[in-house]
């Protein structure tokens, strides 16, 4: 083995690694840092020569982790972590901050409880919290590894954690929406059944990207003995708005997914009888204080809207 010089690698060059070996492609790896496709191949060529490790394998369809990458990864995900905990450990200090709590909620949704957080910050100035925006599988691979410590995801991806290791609280009911685009037959309707989208093309996400959703959708067709067709899938509902657009089909989807944008454009159809929950999602043994301070707030801002 030759010798390996740390110095020159660097700790954008560890997300790098694990960013391709998350979305098995350099392009996709790129995207998420900013970077060209040109340039992560080139980046991830002069680690595996630093490091004296081949780490992916490459074909024209996708990128391999090696039984050697496979291995790093699994190692560097708790270093990054560890590295990312002591970093915002250091800022929290620094600003005299005496704790922190860091929100992960859907992209494409709204923020669960934004009133309530603000409420949170407000009267605990001394704790630091930050929100960011995840796609389904983003939030399970956060809540998993500790990089959030709360996580607002809907009810029906939920069915991955384990009771043992994740609790989870059902804190809003939200209508299950149609939505399509402006012009389509049934987007004058006060609310369609499910009848009404039989012969419907359905827009849908795909099993990788959240399971839950694809059963949760099969599900509501199984029970009213309708077989779908199916127009699109796609990683997210994000990625079907321009097929909305185009009348290219229907997708089925929580009441927050858009908020107000593209309002104009997109119509939303109550679902008659169909709900599902936004829900809580945080590790058992997630022994943060500020956390518990934050969930007996949801707690009781449940019991005062129940009231």
């Amino acid at each position: 083995m030759q010798d390996i010089n740390l110095y020159n690698i660097q700790l954008s060059d560890i997300e790098l690694f694990l960013n391709v070996a998350k979305y098995g492609s350099f392009t996709k790896a790129g995207e998420k840092m900013f970077m060209t496709q040109s340039w992560v191949s080139k980046r991830i060529s002069q680690i595996e020569r630093e490091l004296d490790l081949r780490l992916f394998l490459r074909n024209k369809r996708e990128v391999l982790l090696t039984p050697a990458g496979r291995i790093l990864e699994q190692r560097l995900t708790n270093v990054t972590n560890d590295i990312l905990d002591a970093i915002q450990a250091a800022h929290v200090a620094q600003t005299g901050a005496s704790g922190y709590l860091r929100i992960g909620y859907l992209e494409w949704g709204s923020v669960v409880f934004l009133d309530l957080i603000r409420r949170f910050i407000a009267l605990n100035p001394q704790f630091s919290v930050e929100i960011f925006r995840r796609q389904f599988a983003e939030l399970r691979a956060d809540i998993s590894i500790g990089r959030m410590d709360i996580i607002f995801t809907i009810s029906y991806d939920c069915d991955q954690f384990s009771s043992s290791e994740y609790c989870t609280m059902n804190v809003e009911r939200v209508p299950v929406l149609a939505y399509m685009n402006k012009d389509h037959p049934l987007a004058g309707r006060s609310s369609v059944t499910m009848e009404d989208l039989r012969p419907e093309p359905m827009l849908m996400v795909d099993q990788k990207s959240s399971p839950g959703y694809g059963t949760f959708v099969r599900n509501l067709f199984i029970k009213h003995k309708i077989r779908p067709v199916i127009a699109q899938y796609a990683h997210d509902g994000g990625e079907h708005i321009g097929s909305i657009l185009i009348d290219k089909g229907v997708l089925l989807a929580s009441a927050n997914f858009l908020g107000d944008s593209w309002d104009k454009e997109i119509a939303r159809v109550p679902v008659e009888g169909e709900y599902v929950y936004i829900t809580a999602v945080w590790r058992r043994q997630n022994s943060n204080l500020v956390l518990m301070r934050f969930l007996k707030e949801i707690a009781e801002n449940l019991e005062n809207s129940e009231e």
